[in-house]
Formats: structure tokens, C-alpha cells, sequence
């Protein structure tokens, strides 16, 4: 109760912020736009949005061609050795917020079929993006939907997040064949609806769960002039115009130090 209640308070507390507001700080922090843009998002981080969640996804469109947002389900299997949850594409919702479910019910939105971290589109790219990804064997490895962002050099807004929420982090430690980028030991059974809307299973290895210093890691990209921040509300907009640059950073130091996005890591983040 008294969580609750803190939580309310918190919610009165929050600034507003209006259309106007948002529009402005988003076209700051894009430079006006870009051809391919991926969201990571938590509204809360900056406050009360005064408009509706469709007229911020209808803002973040203005600033993207083919604008990408992150649809993950998780739908792992309960143990070791069972078939995962049935993921259907169509209707499995989102566990990354309401800005993603959102988005992914608009009309022509496209969503990659994968059981654990699908990613929903719209735009000139949104085939190119999604399409295959439930034929991989890893959900963030190399010619994924997350690789495909970075190899167009897609830009990256973090709204209302920090790095923890960044999953190209996943595609840089695939592309350095770092130790650590999965379970070892760890193969899932993924079941999925495809689209033939039949039932199919995809045997698939797990991102690893091991604490990273994602956050810290953020914060050396912004130290090196890789990440614009512009304030909103009560948060930050977070900008990464090219998240292939990001990946060079973090891949060479990845195969220096296998690692170095470990909390583990006695490495210095430099």
C-alpha cells in the first residue's frame, strides 16, 4: 500500500509536458531526423505527457523514415529441455512498455517473428529489417534485425532510459565473439506462429543474464561524443546518430577484453 502510494504521489509530481514540448526536443536531439531510428523508451523517465501515447509515436515518426521500436516476449521455455510458450507475432504484446504495444497495433506496422526479442517497424525499411529473423539461432546475433539497424547505420534515441535498455550491446558482443554474449550450456526450444500461421520451433541460444555495466558503458560512449543528451521533464532524450560507430567503439574493446561490459570486468571503462 505505501508502494502505491508513493508511486501516485510520484505521478502528481511528475512535470507535464505538452506536443509542442516533445517535438522540440526531439528534432534537438535528432538534428531533424534520420532514415532509420530505433526507440527504447520509458515515458515515465520524463513526466506526463499531456497528449495521448499515439501523438508520441506519431512525433517520433516525423523524425524517422522507417522508425523501429523493440517488441521483445521473452517467451522462454519454464525449463530446461521444454518447448517456450507459443509466440504469436499478431498478438503476443509487447513487454517493453506502452509506447511499443502501441506502436505495434498501428496499421502496416511490421514485427520480426522471434519468440524472445522480435522488433516491430514502419517504413521504406521495415521488410528488410524484420523479415528472417525467426530462422537465426541467436536473437541479437549477426544478420538479426539488431544487426541489420546497425549495419544501415540507424540512429539510436534512448527516451527516458539509460544504456541498460540498449540491445545493439547484444550485437557487439556477438560481432567480437566474445565468451560471454550467451548461456553456456543454454540452447532454447522457441515456438513460434510463422507466416504460413502455422506452429513451428527453432532451437536458439540465450543472450546471457549475467549483470553487465550497460549504464556505465553509456556513459563512457557520451564521455567519447557518441551520444547527444537533451533534457525533457524530469529525464533525458539520449541520441546515438550512428549506432554503427557505437559498434566499432565497443567491438574493439570487446576483443581486447571479452568482458568489458561485465560488472565482473576489473577493466577500467576507458
Amino acid at each position: 500500500m505505501f508502494d502505491n502510494l508513493k508511486k501516485g504521489l510520484a505521478r502528481m509530481s511528475a512535470p507535464k509536458i505538452g506536443p509542442d514540448q516533445l517535438r522540440r526536443a526531439l528534432t534537438e536531439a535528432t538534428g531533424g531526423g534520420v532514415d532509420t531510428m530505433l526507440v527504447h523508451s520509458a515515458l515515465s523517465g520524463c513526466g506526463q505527457f499531456t497528449a495521448g501515447v499515439a501523438d508520441i509515436v506519431a512525433a517520433l515518426r516525423e523524425n524517422a523514415g522507417t522508425l523501429c521500436l523493440p517488441t521483445h516476449t521473452y517467451s522462454y521455455p519454464a525449463a530446461f529441455g521444454q518447448a517456450g510458450p507459443v509466440f504469436d507475432p499478431l498478438s503476443t504484446p509487447s513487454m517493453n512498455g506502452v509506447l511499443t504495444e502501441t506502436f505495434r497495433l498501428q496499421p502496416g506496422v511490421v514485427r520480426s517473428i522471434n519468440a524472445t526479442h522480435s522488433l516491430a517497424a514502419s517504413g521504406p525499411q521495415e521488410k528488410a529489417l524484420t523479415e528472417g529473423h525467426e530462422l537465426l539461432d541467436a536473437p541479437c546475433g549477426k544478420d538479426s534485425p539488431w544487426d541489420r539497424l546497425v549495419q544501415r547505420n540507424a540512429g539510436v534515441l534512448l527516451f527516458g532510459v539509460s544504456f541498460r535498455a540498449y540491445t545493439p550491446y547484444h550485437t557487439a558482443e556477438d560481432a567480437a565473439d566474445s565468451p560471454y554474449t550467451y548461456e553456456l550450456g543454454t540452447i532454447d526450444r522457441l515456438r513460434y506462429v510463422g507466416a504460413d500461421r502455422e506452429v513451428h520451433e527453432r532451437r536458439s541460444r540465450r543472450q546471457s543474464w549475467t549483470p553487465r555495466r550497460f549504464a556505465e558503458a553509456g556513459d563512457l560512449l557520451e564521455r567519447h561524443g557518441l551520444v547527444k543528451r537533451v533534457a525533457l521533464g524530469r529525464g533525458h532524450l539520449l541520441f546515438v546518430r550512428d549506432s554503427a560507430k557505437v559498434q566499432d567503439f565497443l567491438v574493439e574493446r570487446l576483443r581486447k577484453t571479452p568482458n568489458f561490459l561485465y560488472h565482473d570486468c576489473t577493466a577500467p571503462l576507458q
